[in-house]
């Protein structure tokens, strides 16, 4: 029992003093340790602690603008031409991409689909927005349809009216650019040319920009060998002259936003 009581009267009379001066020691050697790192993370062009990004900073920060695209088999691609880095959407953006100049493109395209049209997939052109579009879209481009045949003047005025206005309503700051349906040839049926009328209407109505290949004369003449063995849609050739066509209608109707 005395053993016992010798050994803890050892162990709690360590001097007071000399926890002191061990404690002080070891504040001054971690001192000296943060300030050895600091001089070296300097030296190294790091900072210790980065100075935060002000609101007003990120809110000014460049961002990439939203494209979004509707249209047909003639966005989409086919068995003639089109398919995966020949199509012309990718095209397009890889172009933007060269330039240091991304863009964010959204592509919605229903083959066989028009305004009034349902394709495959049973969507109009409409329907599929609907579903599809983005909300934070900069600009929508809207092409075609070929697929919507011969049409009253009023419906087909009437499905054009009602697709602009739901894009307006989902994407509320988008520029709206409306290109009409192409033709294989100068040979252009008067269905394709009073549908074309019809469109441009609602699109001036919609204070869209409208572009008529028809007067621009796309896939004429010697051009007309850009359309595939079917006779309706373009081959990758044809696919490169839309996107040369496109890109110069979405890099000029772009907001203008700085490089990221």
């Amino acid at each position: 029992m005395d053993f016992l009581k010798r050994r803890n009267r050892n162990r709690t009379s360590f001097p007071f003093r000399y926890a002191k001066e061990l404690g002080f020691g070891l504040l001054a050697v971690a001192a000296i340790v943060v300030a050895v790192l600091a001089l070296t993370m300097r030296d190294n062009g790091v900072s210790a602690s980065p100075a935060p990004t002000s609101a007003a900073a990120q809110a000014t920060r460049p961002t990439v603008p939203n494209v979004d695209i509707i249209g047909d088999s003639y966005t989409g691609g086919s068995d003639e031409g089109g398919y995966g880095a020949a199509n012309w959407t990718k095209i397009v953006g890889s172009r933007f991409y060269s330039e240091s100049r991304p863009v964010d493109m959204n592509v919605t395209a229903v083959p066989g689909a028009g305004y009034i049209t349902r394709g495959p997939d049973k969507a109009t052109f409409a329907e599929a927005a609907t579903s599809n579009l983005r909300s934070s879209a900069d600009l929508v481009l809207v092409f075609g349809s070929r697929n919507d045949g011969k049409q009253d003047a009023s419906a087909m005025a009437a499905a054009a009216t009602d697709l602009y206005a739901k894009i307006r309503e989902r994407a509320p700051h988008a520029k709206l650019i409306v290109v009409g349906p192409a033709w294989v040839n100068e040979n252009v049926p008067d269905f394709i040319t009073a549908n074309t009328q019809a469109i441009s209407g609602a699109a001036s109505a919609a204070g869209a920009a409208f572009v008529n290949p028809l007067s621009e004369g796309w896939f004429f003449g010697a051009d007309a060998k850009l359309i595939g063995a079917d006779g309706v849609h373009p081959t990758d050739a044809g696919h490169q002259y839309m996107a040369e066509k496109m890109f110069a209608l979405i890099s000029k109707t772009l907001p203008t936003m700085a490089t990221p």
